[in-house]
């Protein structure tokens, strides 16, 4: 019986301690134009609401919980231009929700800036703004890291002989756990590619992707720790994987995100840059060459023949991963850039989310994604990325994009 009081007792604090929080207000909604992209903010006097969206047609529903609606059903009136056609909010039985209607295909990127109080939305017409996530990344996030400076000394000296390495745990920061997530909610399993007898591309100075890929993605599981993410690798030794094992890996530890990472390779040593691939089909060349590279660098790797691997990639496209990996991989291209530039002064590459027939990540059970973190066919940008600074933030970036992406609190799609 003292059990069941005790248990009563309590759970009437926790009701009177979320009664005592007040609810968010909707107070406002101005409406920007940047280039091809209009950007929404919408204020509230209290803390931003978590995301809750859906698409239905031409129309993105933005549910808003326990939140009340103070301004008009049509706050944005006389404002509203090509590719928006209309804003409305609607209020009812305890439930309030934002409708965007746009005109034609739009993509948009919407994030809760809890620094801020605001839910910032940004809509382009189909193709207009490739980077239509980084604004709302860069503005919320560069502040809680060093300004960068000229002056700043960094090493980009790789090691002499670059192997895997033991990476401390960082120390969280501040914002890592803003809305008390208790740590291990989530899992990632990171992939570092190839291992073993297969080296994967290398360096002009003898740097192989192989031993590279491990040490990112040491730093990256360190860096989702941070954060209160749990994350595992599909290999933590210079060992040799198949591709199809990987996944399976994946699927057997019940991962919600798949995350491989790679470093690129170009018959054109000018070339640099960042690329984050989610599986689909493709007709461009430069992403077919690639392919071929990563989904045949091996002996045993038990690549699919091409009308194999074209029914997966069709059964895909109707399944919802297709789309949720393709948000991710949006995320990551756009937070890596923003950071790598912001927190080094450096004028990163930025070539994009793009689709294409990886093999490894087919099979997977959850959204899935290939990080091309830069070229080691390019002397300069193997060097930085042997160099540790370097792999921190390229680390440090891709975890913060999965953060939001798992907590829901940004979301890149199209309309």
């Amino acid at each position: 019986m003292a059990v069941a009081v005790a248990t009563v007792m309590i759970c009437a604090m926790v009701v009177a301690a979320r009664a005592s929080v007040p609810a968010p207000v909707l107070t406002s909604a101005r409406i920007e134009h940047h280039g091809p992209t209009l950007e929404i903010h919408f204020g509230f006097s209290g803390l931003a609401p978590p995301l809750d969206l859906s698409t239905h047609g031409s129309e993105l529903w933005i549910e808003l919980a326990r939140t009340h609606v103070a301004i008009p059903p049509r706050p944005l009136f006389g404002y509203e231009t090509a590719p928006i056609a209309s804003v409305r909010t609607i209020e009812s039985d305890g439930k309030s929700r934002i409708v965007v209607e746009v005109i034609g295909k739009a993509d948009y990127a919407i994030a809760r800036l809890k620094n801020r109080n605001e839910i910032v939305l940004r809509v382009a017409s189909s193709g207009a703004d490739p980077y239509i996530a980084a604004p709302i990344i860069v503005h919320d996030d560069a502040p809680h890291r060093p300004a960068p400076s000229a002056a700043r000394p960094v090493s980009f000296a790789p090691a002499e002989n670059p192997r895997p390495v033991s990476v401390a745990q960082p120390v969280a920061p501040a914002n890592a756990n803003e809305d008390n997530r208790q740590p291990g909610h989530f899992l990632v399993m990171i992939d570092p590619g190839h291992g073993g007898y297969d080296p994967g591309t290398q360096s002009s100075a003898g740097a192989m992707e192989k031993d590279l890929a491990l040490q990112i993605a040491m730093r990256l599981k360190a860096a989702l720790g941070a954060r209160g993410i749990r994350a595992e690798l599909t290999r933590s030794t210079d060992v040799f994987i198949s591709l199809a094992e990987r996944t399976r890996i994946a699927n057997r530890a019940g991962a919600d995100l798949f995350v491989s990472v790679h470093l690129n390779s170009s018959p054109n040593t000018d070339t640099t840059g960042i690329e984050v691939y989610y599986l689909n089909n493709t007709t461009d060349r430069a992403t077919i060459r690639l392919a071929r590279m990563e989904n045949g660098g091996a002996d045993g790797y038990g690549t699919p023949d091409a009308s194999n691997l074209n029914y997966i990639l069709t059964d895909l496209r109707q399944n919802y991963k297709a789309s949720e990996a393709a948000s991710l991989a949006r995320m990551i291209d756009a937070q890596t850039v923003a950071d790598l530039d912001a927190g080094l002064g450096l004028n990163v590459n930025a070539l994009g989310a793009k689709m294409g027939p990886f093999y490894v990540l087919v099979g997977a059970h959850m959204p899935a994604v290939l990080i091309e973190g830069g070229f080691m066919s390019n002397a300069a940008e193997a060097t930085r990325l042997a160099a540790p600074d370097y792999q921190d933030l390229l680390a440090g970036a891709i975890a913060t994009a999965v953060a939001h992406y798992l907590n829901a609190d940004l979301a890149v799609g199209n309309l």
